[in-house]
Parts: structure tokens; sequence; C-alpha cells
């Protein structure tokens, strides 16, 4: 208009009366263009963690709608999968997360139905919760927000695994990964990191400063006893190979005899070991409280746990008439058969393979 004007005609304050014009006129009032963006104003940093949290819902991403919300201070991100974003169904699932973090002081949102109702505004009054909200149409003040639904949707795109596994995996990397400032989201917020796959890769101090401290407890334990209360107190040391005799659960505890002879063949830690029935039974996981030591008769043999063996088990039959009863009954008529712990409740009435072969052949029509 102003450059039109000045080809034809020359007047005082034509250009001021010329813009004067324009902005009365009503028509170009209202289709004119946005007017250019404001200085950008971020939100103030909390003082502490958890202060002010922002939420939003992400709608119908891979089948399912999502509940995010971010920590402001510590970028620490909360996404839930929900088939409704009703108020019921989002306050229940923050209710989850504020179990665990406790309930912040404010909460920023859009203006969504289910921010906007009666019904969450009661309820952020309850907990003494501030609610914020900006202005409709302008997502940028919720950009905190916003800004973690865009990252969780280019990342769980890219997984090649299910949605539920792949939100598990960018939380976990997310939560881990250092900011700008150096510190991880964990960290601001728990004051910790958590470990992920990658700290594998790293040496743990935390177990060694275990071990050195429980080696400590240990021997000062061990000095404040008397010499003699130590002697008589020690606990025995099982090792792969050591026997000893092990605690019955089974079904027939109260019939069975108690302690049942064992091997050592696996040893975890200080305090638990696994140990084989001998000859040939099962394998118990025991503590070493659920074990007494196999003392051995100098006097015997190079192999004194074959005698053991079988004068046990003959003690154990000879014990119970209904085990006698079967074992005459399976021996008449054989030969002289030793009866293992295999064949009694200790191996828990397991048959021998060549007992097995031979009902079967016995069986069998002619």
């Amino acid at each position: 208009m102003k450059q039109l004007a000045r080809t034809a005609v020359y007047l005082p304050r034509i250009d001021e009366d010329i813009r004067e014009q324009g902005r009365q006129c009503q028509p170009c009032v209202e289709h004119q263009n946005k007017p250019e963006k404001s200085a950008n104003h971020p939100w103030m940093l909390p003082e502490r963690p958890w202060s002010r949290v922002h939420i939003d819902h992400a709608i119908n991403f891979l089948g399912s709608n999502w509940l995010v919300m971010v920590d402001a201070y510590s970028k620490y991100p909360c996404i839930h999968p929900t088939t409704s974003v009703s108020t019921k169904a989002t306050t229940e699932l923050l209710e989850e997360d504020f179990a665990h973090f406790g309930y912040p002081h404010t909460i920023v949102s859009d203006n969504a139905t289910a921010f906007k109702s009666a019904e969450f505004r009661e309820w952020c009054q309850e907990r003494g919760i501030v609610h914020l909200t900006g202005a409709p149409y302008h997502p940028a003040t919720n950009g905190a927000a916003e800004r973690l639904i865009q990252t969780a949707k280019q990342s769980m795109r890219k997984s090649s695994k299910p949605p539920k596994a792949a939100l598990q995996e960018f939380l976990m990397q997310y939560r881990r990964t250092p900011l700008e400032l150096g510190y991880s989201p964990s960290e601001l917020l728990n004051g910790r990191q958590i470990r992920c796959k990658i700290d594998t890769l790293l040496p743990s101090h935390a177990h060694a400063a275990q071990g050195k401290q429980a080696k400590q407890a240990t021997k000062s334990q061990e000095a404040e006893k008397p010499a003699e209360v130590t002697q008589i107190r020690a606990t025995p040391k099982y090792e792969v190979g050591t026997r000893c005799y092990a605690l019955y659960y089974g079904p027939r505890r109260e019939k069975e005899a108690r302690w049942v002879p064992a091997i050592v063949v696996k040893v975890f830690g200080t305090r638990s070991v696994n140990v084989r029935v001998q000859p040939k039974g099962l394998v118990w996981r025991r503590h070493v409280e659920q074990l007494r030591p196999w003392y051995v008769n100098p006097d015997e043999d190079a192999e004194p746990a074959e005698q053991p063996r079988e004068a046990i088990a003959e003690k154990i039959v000879n014990q119970n008439p209904v085990m006698s009863r079967e074992r005459k009954s399976s021996t008449a008529g054989k030969k002289d058969n030793p009866v293992h712990l295999s064949t009694t409740n200790n191996g828990r009435d397991l048959p021998r393979r060549s007992e097995r072969l031979k009902a079967k052949k016995q069986s069998a029509p002619s």
C-alpha cells in the first residue's frame, strides 16, 4: 500500500496515515499472519527433585495410549501404557509413581478433559498439589512432557521388541544416560546411579567392600571370644568332597532317620552347599546349620564310606516295618543284595534300572 501510493501522490505523513488506515481495517486484522514469536521464557528450575512434574497423554501410539510424566529437576521419566485417558485411570497411574517418590508440589499439564475435570481438581486439592495449565493449543507451555513424548516415540519405533519391552528398555537407558550437567536422571532424583547392562563391564566395588567387611567381622568376632569357646563352637568347614550328615526334610521325616549321610558336591559362598545323598541319592541344597560333620574312625579301611552306607541303610530298613516287609518280598528267591539308600526313602523309592528291565521282561507274554 505504501509503495503504490508513493508512485502517484505525496502527502505529509503519508506512511503514518496508510499504517493507521490498515490497522483500522477489520478484514485485514482478521486475516493477517501470526505475530513474531516472543523471546523464550523457560520454567524456573525447582530447588529440589520431584517438586514440579509435567504430565501429558500420548494418544493412539503403537495401539495404545500412554501417560507420560517427567520431573522438571532431574528429567526422570515415568511412562505407563493405558487403555483409558479418563480422570480415574490417570489418577490411579499417578498414584503408583507417587507411592515411590511422594507427592510433588506442582503438576503442569495441558487442558485435556482428564486434567480439567472437577474430579482431578479435587484429587489435587486433597494432596496439596498445585495444578497449573497453559493456554489451549500452546503445547510449548508443557514442553518438558512434549519433548519426552517425542523422544520416547522415536526410540520405541526403532526397537524390534514388543511395545512394553521397548518401553522398559528406553526407560532404563534414559534414566541411566548422563545429562549435560554430567549426572543421570537417576542420580539427580535418587542420589545413586542405577545399574544396567553396560555396568556389567565395570568391577563391583560394593561386592569387594562387602567381602572385606565380612572377613573383618569374622576376625573380630573370633578375637573377642575366648580360645576354648572358639574351639568348641567353631563352625565346621565344608568343601567339595567333604563327607557329612544332611538333615532330611522329606515326606516321611517323622519315620525316617533324621540325618542322612551325604557328600558335598558344590559350595555357594560360606553358608550354603549342595550335597549328594550317599551312595547315589538326590542332590539337596542345605545351609551349614542343616549339616553335621561325619567323623571317620581312623581304624577304618581306605574306603570307609561303603560300610557306613550299608550299615545305615540296614538300620533304616530294620526300623521301618513297612520297608522291612518290602525288602523281604523283593529279595525272596534272590541272591544277597545289599540295600542302598537309593532304594530306601532317602533315594525316594526310585527303582533301580536293572529291576525295571527285569520286571518288564517278566510281564512280557511268552
